[in-house]
């Protein structure tokens, strides 16, 4: 038996399909299956390579895959409602999803009182 660890490099140079450009960034001593590489450029694309680390040495580079970040939209998204229906105590809110390369995370619903107050209130998703 050999303990496994993995190292990932990632660059926005594109290196070679199987080794990545030197100066490539690393993260090393994964034990894992999986990598968070954060505080990446957005809007950029990434070029990434992983390697297996054992006793014995460490393996060839995975085959080169690449991804783009996405890019932040400028300002949130308008909404458009659809329809609103109710009954004596619920009511039932409907809408589109905003058209965007950059997928929606959440909703943040607000409602109020027409009647009785002029305060807005925050629903909150259900866990």
């Amino acid at each position: 038996d050999y303990d496994i660890s993995y190292t990932v490099w990632y660059s926005t140079s594109s290196g070679t399909s199987t080794e990545p450009p030197s100066g490539a960034s690393t993260m090393s001593g994964i034990t894992g299956t999986l990598a968070t590489l954060s505080r990446l450029t957005q809007g950029t694309t990434y070029y990434i390579w992983v390697a297996a680390i054992s006793s014995v040495g460490e393996g060839s580079f995975s085959t080169r895959v690449s991804k783009r970040t996405y890019k932040a939209p400028a300002q949130v998204e308008k909404v458009d409602l659809v329809s609103i229906s109710c009954v004596q105590s619920a009511l039932w809110v409907f809408w589109l999803a905003p058209s965007s390369e950059r997928p929606i995370q959440n909703y943040e619903i607000e409602y109020r009182s027409l009647i009785r107050s002029t305060d807005w209130n925050r629903l909150l998703p259900n866990p």
